[in-house]
């Protein structure tokens, strides 16, 4: 089957909610442990050039031989990281701001945009990629559920975390179109699927 060229995004809901990180006080509020996280080769093999940083976070990552495993093959070219017990993702780590991802950490020790380092679902949440036919952005609707994420109202019409979310999964042009949209009220549009977003469907 043909790939579309296109994305439909979910402007209304998108514009429903904000969003911002705080750091969770434990594993039960938590995406970090929500959900099973699955990655495709080219993602493992960078998170796993950044795991001498990641360790400093989660010294649990090493093992006597270097490094400890954290992916298990759920099927061909797709592996999920490893979980503590209590379900929490164990590049997760806790500080004094609460649970914490180490990739993300490392990616700002070195300059880097987290988003280039971090699985892509989880740079992806509370955004949630529906899968073709009819391939379409929007919210988890189960994102209410956690203490980052709020109803929203007022302006602007999209939260700046999720803009930034947008921009760099889509580009900027692409950002530009859906903000757009969202401040004349058009619950849904369709835009180029272009930027590392192409790579998720």
């Amino acid at each position: 089957m043909k790939r579309s060229r296109y994305i439909n995004i979910d402007v209304g809901a998108i514009s429903s909610i904000s969003h911002r990180c705080t750091g969770c006080a434990s594993p039960g509020s938590c995406c970090c442990a929500k959900y099973e996280i699955c990655v495709r080769v080219r993602e493992m093999k960078t998170i796993i050039g950044a795991l001498p940083l990641a360790a400093k976070y989660c010294p649990w990552l090493k093992d006597e031989n270097g490094f400890d495993n954290v992916f298990d093959e759920t099927e061909r070219g797709l592996f999920a990281i490893d979980t503590h017990d209590n379900g929490l993702c164990v590049f997760a780590y806790h500080c004094d701001s609460g649970i914490r991802c180490s990739l993300h950490s490392a990616a700002l020790q070195i300059g880097m945009p987290p988003h280039l380092l971090k699985p892509f679902s989880c740079t992806l949440w509370p955004l949630v990629l529906r899968e073709p036919p009819g391939a379409m952005l929007s919210i988890t609707g189960e994102a209410l559920q956690f203490p980052c994420n709020r109803t929203r109202k007022g302006k602007p019409a999209i939260s700046p975390e999720i803009i930034d979310s947008i921009r760099n999964l889509l580009g900027a042009a692409v950002c530009g179109r859906i903000m757009e949209a969202a401040n004349k009220g058009i619950q849904k549009i369709r835009v180029p699927l272009q930027g590392p977003l192409a790579g998720g469907i």
